[in-house]
């Protein structure tokens, strides 16, 4: 076996073996867009697209609405951190500024209430950052 990776926990455990045994993998609930790269994922297929259309249907409403100063709150995990990277590139293409960037603790149950408090008080210091 050459490397064994996990992507993230919901979505696939994907071996890649020698090019001598391949082994397709088709999922229906992978939706991370580093599975898109066929370099690296040659047997791997999925049935749902890849978060990146999401990311780009985010921006869409963004701008659609008219906003060009924005607040954005996302979790601690492998899917939350890729499409807020992707989001932010995204967003910054299209001269729309970020105010505020707040990751939440991955299991939201285990933030205390003060966590919480503290992204709702950061988030009212810019009150600018919203609709026309």
């Amino acid at each position: 076996m050459q490397n064994f990776k996990i992507i993230n926990k919901k979505s696939t455990i994907y071996l890649k073996f020698p090019t001598i045994f391949p082994l397709q993998q088709v999922s229906f609930f992978s939706t991370s867009p580093e599975l898109s790269n066929k370099q690296r994922f040659e047997y791997f297929s999925r049935t749902i697209p890849s978060d990146h259309y999401q990311v780009k249907a985010m921006v869409e409403i963004v701008m659609r609405m008219g906003w060009s100063y924005i607040s954005i709150i996302y979790e601690e995990s492998n899917y939350g951190v890729k499409a807020f990277e992707e989001l932010e590139e995204l967003l910054g293409e299209k001269g729309i500024c970020i105010a505020i960037k707040e990751k939440l603790v991955k299991d939201s149950g285990v933030a205390v209430e003060k966590q919480y408090d503290s992204i709702v008080q950061k988030l009212l210091t810019k009150s600018r950052a919203r609709g026309k």
